[in-house]
């Protein structure tokens, strides 16, 4: 349908790319789904990443406000904290910016991140503990610091449930040492800090092995899907090559048989009746001659032979095999043309690229018997020019388009055999560099699309001998 390609964004399309970005392209799609090693090494080398990812900015955290806290006693607070608080803030920044220097050189460790993350624990929890005793112990205002310290930790690093055990232990012990005479309430306090934090490191634990394991079976899909795809792009392989010995066996068998019978009688006539013998021997000729447009066509498609590019317009030449298809069917079809004066002349092959074009016309006008619209179009697209000749015919079905491509592929029953068809264009901008846009609907029309390179140089095969 000529304006229906903007209209119906929904329309089923199908794009075949050239073969090599179609396997550049699943090549990398397989690097990227492949995992590699044992799952537990998988397993660890997650949870490294993750942790490598949180440390940093975490430790950077706590260290950046433990120093302006440290700032603050020291030169705003009237009167100051005592200098023995303040050296403990100033020991625990240093201490921790200490800690985020050595992320960097151990984030290929696990082992290594954990250690840090339990030494910044560790600095945290004797740090504020210090500053606590020694601004009054129970007292003081810092009382909370070390475990709310450490419930950021817990919050923010998925830490081993192990370790969350052991800095707890440690943040109470040196809860009890710097604020002996401190409430009950604080104590339960802390203690429940210390509780949560083994809670939240072990669920998130849990929740990181589930995780890991949907990955690990949806990997195992993909893979299992992967083979499937390998093997079924095998059988379709081979089916397609059945379906092109068979069309090709009968197409060659057909003239093979016109050119033998002939033969045969012009020996047969050749003295009796030479005017007979001239006239098997034509039939002949014809019959040889369409296995040789055979075999070139085959070759063609196998891109098997070169040929040299010369500039063209391509326009004309879209032109041309519209206006060529349309007087062959002899029906009502008229053409509203889109074509850009900017995109000039392309090199390309040209025989080659007007039997494509014309086979993709003669498609557009047979699927309107009763005649239409065909809008054609010529486009640059940045360094590519795009020619679409889009009907308003019967369309395709989706699960059809696909198969458009196959050699001797016979869409519609009335359709008439048409050989190679689109499978002999696929292989002329397959040799371009370009690819092919198939937009359908059934009732509303099909859209063929052939994008090239504006600028290419580069060998193609002959057209054809007729």
């Amino acid at each position: 349908m000529p304006s229906g390609a903007e209209q119906h964004p929904t329309r089923p399309r199908f794009t075949l790319p050239s073969a090599s970005a179609l396997r550049g392209r699943a090549d990398n799609l397989g690097e990227q789904l492949g995992r590699k090693g044992r799952p537990r090494r998988r397993f660890l080398n997650d949870q490294r990443a993750r942790l490598a990812r949180r440390l940093l900015p975490t430790v950077a955290l706590l260290a950046t406000v433990t120093g302006i806290t440290a700032v603050v006693d020291m030169f705003v607070r009237v009167p100051p904290v005592s200098r023995g608080a303040t050296l403990a803030q100033a020991f625990v920044t240093i201490l921790l910016g200490g800690v985020a220097l050595g992320v960097p050189l151990a984030k290929r460790s696990l082992t290594g991140l954990r250690w840090l993350a339990a030494a910044a624990g560790v600095v945290l929890a004797v740090g504020w503990s210090v500053v606590t005793y020694a601004t009054g112990g129970a007292s003081s205002e810092y009382l909370l610091a070390a475990p709310l310290a450490l419930a950021g930790m817990f919050a923010l690093l998925p830490l081993p449930p192990r370790l969350a055990i052991g800095l707890g232990a440690l943040v109470y012990v040196a809860f009890v040492l710097a604020a002996p005479r401190a409430q009950a309430s604080i104590h339960v306090m802390v203690l429940a800090v210390w509780a949560s934090g083994y809670i939240i490191e072990r669920r998130r634990h849990r929740a990181a092995i589930l995780t890991f394991l949907r990955v690990e079976r949806l990997s195992a899909k993909v893979s299992e899907l992967r083979r499937m795809q390998e093997q079924l792009v095998v059988v379709e392989k081979l089916e397609a090559l059945r379906v092109l010995v068979g069309g090709m066996a009968h197409e060659l068998n057909n003239a093979l048989t016109v050119s033998v019978a002939s033969t045969e009688q012009a020996k047969k006539h050749a003295e009796k009746d030479p005017a007979q013998s001239l006239a098997a021997l034509k039939r002949a000729e014809g019959g040889l001659g369409r296995i040789r447009r055979s075999v070139d066509r085959l070759r063609r498609f196998a891109m098997s032979a070169e040929g040299t590019l010369e500039p063209a317009d391509v326009g004309a030449m879209l032109d041309f095999a519209l206006e060529s298809a349309i007087g062959r069917a002899r029906s009502g079809v008229i053409i509203d043309r889109a074509y850009d004066p900017e995109v000039g002349a392309i090199e390309c092959h040209v025989a080659a690229l007007a039997e494509a074009l014309f086979q993709v016309a003669r498609n557009a006008v047979e699927s309107m018997p009763g005649g239409g619209k065909i809008t054609a179009g010529v486009r640059r697209d940045g360094e590519r020019v795009v020619l679409t000749v889009a009907d308003e015919g019967r369309g395709i079905a989706p699960e059809q388009l696909a198969k458009v491509f196959d050699p001797f592929y016979q869409g519609r029953p009335d359709a008439a055999k048409s050989g190679l068809g689109l499978s002999a264009v696929y292989g002329l901008v397959n040799a371009l560099g370009g690819q092919i846009r198939i937009k359908s609907d059934i009732g509303r029309g099909t859209e063929v699309s052939i994008e090239m390179p504006a600028k290419r140089v580069k060998t193609l095969p002959p057209p054809p001998v007729a």
